[in-house]
């Protein structure tokens, strides 16, 4: 189970494949992920940029437990939460979650 929060443009989907590769192959039959990015409007307005604040230590304990209560409702066999922070724009990934379950 991993929770990672990171400032600037990510790669979800070379994180989602580097972390697929440090697990046991064989020990899980389905993968689920979602990746959510910033759109260009809210509301009917047009939007440029954002920022997201955080607060370091209570935002990666709060995600931990998320996946946490996951695991232990569904018996995952892995789970990992990316979270954008700082400033964003239109179309950057802001969050990326993954499961794997046998």
């Amino acid at each position: 189970m991993s929770v990672r929060i990171v400032e600037g443009v990510f790669d979800p989907w070379a994180i989602l494949a580097d972390h697929q590769r440090g697990i046991a192959p064989g020990s899980y039959g389905a993968t689920a992920s979602f990746v959510g990015t910033m759109r260009d409007f809210n509301e009917g307005d047009n939007v440029r940029t954002m920022t997201l604040e955080h607060y370091p230590g209570m935002t990666e304990k709060h995600l931990a437990a998320i996946i946490d209560e996951a695991r232990g409702r569904w018996g995952l066999v892995d789970g990992l939460i990316v979270h954008r922070v700082g400033p964003i724009h239109p179309g950057d990934p802001i969050v990326l979650t993954a499961v794997w379950s046998a």
